[in-house]
């Protein structure tokens, strides 16, 4: 406004042929390095009345007369005055637009920064490579050299990081004093603390730092304080525009500390469960093999007995000794199936690999299993063809499956029902079908079905609950798959689908 003023007064007191309001651009265009086109506006339109005002005083200086040749200049000053206005207002724009653009890329350059920074941060689950990522990784960040990161223990004491370029060195001694209280102050606080020479304490701690200017940032969550990472600068302008980048370091390094103290907790876990896993299965082991020795001693002894090797009993004692043998023969089966089991979850097996024909293992396990259907007054009866459906399998361990299956349905089956064993081939596969018209599973049991100590809610429901999970556990080993279908109107079928050859 001054130059203005100044151009205005020459102008006024000029002759009427020398048109000094050329001058009045000059501070339009000073007026465009501002930025602010309002002012800009403001002076072009008092230009213009000065112009006119000063043309208008120089012809009443001549006595009332108004040069044409003046008139003509005057009218050209105010059109370079819009010029250089219109000008000057263009330069302004363009030059907000470069500002605006410069500070986008200059955003952009340091949030991909801050991702790559984070991402090589959690490229780690370990706690002490994760909290030297974190010092070395914010030199880069903010450009600086000297980080040190500040961690709190759940014993009180500190660790100082110090990051050097690439190298980051650990000092188990307590910081000073000084820093010690900006540390406490910054945690209780719980946000970015910019450290200046404004007050006693930042020119200690920045003194300790031998920098200009430093940042604090807590590196906590919800859980837990880990420490206060202590960015030094050469000066205030070191960190201008970067507090937001330094609120999301910090959140973001919490959170990766945060996942790799999960992990370690989760491995310690881990690491405990699979010893109690391991001491469980060699308790079973241990149990299974020594109880079979005196089972197996114990029930020969009672046949024996029943046989009248040691003399003539009364019927009271024959009948014991009947009841005994059976309840020998199911504590041995039962110390067989936690001993299959054990190898199960184990890994510890190594079944035989053989032909297997199943019409004929189907026709065995039914001999065998009459004369118990027999007594609950079930029809077990097999359903194959003459020729062989073979698969490739254990032979034992196929045995046992179809035999649960079988005795299954013996069990969830009431008197005067039917137990079908049926053994087909489909193309490339071995069918067995194992039906009875029983009283079925539940919708609410079936998804449970083939997995351990899973029972069903038949009125004879008192097995151990693994026979259907040895099945499942059979059939993965050979190749195949086992399934449950639900009967119309009542009644189950479970199929077991294995591999065939030829016979």
């Amino acid at each position: 406004m001054v130059a203005l003023l100044a151009a205005f007064i020459v102008d006024l007191f000029s002759p009427q042929l020398l048109v000094a309001a050329i001058l009045l651009d000059i501070p339009i265009v000073m007026s465009s390095l501002g930025g602010n086109r309002r002012f800009t506006y403001g002076l072009v339109v008092a230009a213009l009345i000065a112009n006119a005002v000063a043309g208008y005083v120089n012809g009443l200086q001549e006595h009332d007369y108004w040069n044409p040749l003046a008139i003509a200049d005057r009218v050209l000053a105010g059109m370079s005055i819009v010029f250089v206005g219109y000008l000057s207002t263009t330069v302004q724009q363009t030059a907000q637009q470069a500002g605006r653009l410069a500070a986008q890329q200059t955003r952009t350059q340091r949030e991909a920064q801050l991702a790559s920074a984070i991402e090589r941060v959690r490229a780690s689950l370990s706690i002490d490579l994760v909290l030297r990522a974190i010092a070395r990784e914010a030199n880069g960040l903010f450009d600086v050299r000297g980080t040190r990161f500040v961690l709190t223990d759940e014993t009180g004491l500190t660790l100082v990081a110090h990051a050097d370029a690439e190298t980051v060195e650990v000092d188990e001694t307590r910081p000073a004093p000084e820093v010690a209280s900006l540390v406490a102050r910054t945690l209780d606080g719980g946000d970015v603390v910019t450290v200046g020479t404004s007050d006693a304490l930042g020119r200690l701690v920045l003194d300790r730092l031998h920098a200009g200017a430093a940042l604090a940032l807590p590196i906590v969550d919800r859980e837990r304080r880990f420490g206060v990472l202590l960015v030094p600068g050469k000066d205030a302008r070191s960190f201008e525009d970067a507090l937001g980048i330094a609120r999301a370091y910090a959140v973001q390094s919490a959170n990766a500390l945060a996942q790799a103290r999960l992990f370690a907790e989760l491995a310690q876990r881990n690491t405990a469960l699979e010893e109690r896993s391991a001491v469980i299965r060699d308790l079973v082991y241990a149990l299974s093999h020594d109880l079979r020795t005196p089972l197996t001693a114990l029930g020969m002894t009672m046949r024996q007995a029943r046989a009248s090797a040691y003399g003539e009993l009364p019927p009271a004692y024959i009948e014991i000794l009947d009841r005994s043998v059976g309840a020998t023969d199911d504590v041995a089966r039962l110390a067989e199936t936690l001993l299959l089991v054990a190898r199960f979850e184990s890994d510890d097996r190594r079944p035989e690999r053989e032909r297997v024909d199943l019409p004929a293992t189907a026709r065995r396990i039914a001999a065998e299993l009459d004369a118990l259907a027999t007594a609950r007054n079930v029809r077990l009866h097999v359903v194959a063809g003459d020729e062989p459906v073979c698969t490739v399998g254990d032979a034992s361990d196929l045995r046992r499956a179809i035999t649960n299956l079988v005795a299954n349905g013996l069990d969830h089956t009431p008197e005067g029902g039917t137990v079908t064993i049926e053994v087909e081939p489909e193309r490339d596969r071995a069918i067995v079908r194992v039906t009875d018209d029983g009283y079925g599973v539940s919708e609410s049991a079936r998804s449970a079905l083939f997995t351990r100590f899973a029972r069903g809610e038949g009125r004879r429901g008192g097995g151990t609950g693994l026979g259907l999970y040895i099945v499942r556990r059979v059939a993965q080993e050979t190749g195949g798959s086992i399934a449950y279908m639900p009967r119309e109107p009542r009644g189950s079928t479970f199929i077991l689908n294995l591999p065939a050859v030829p016979a």
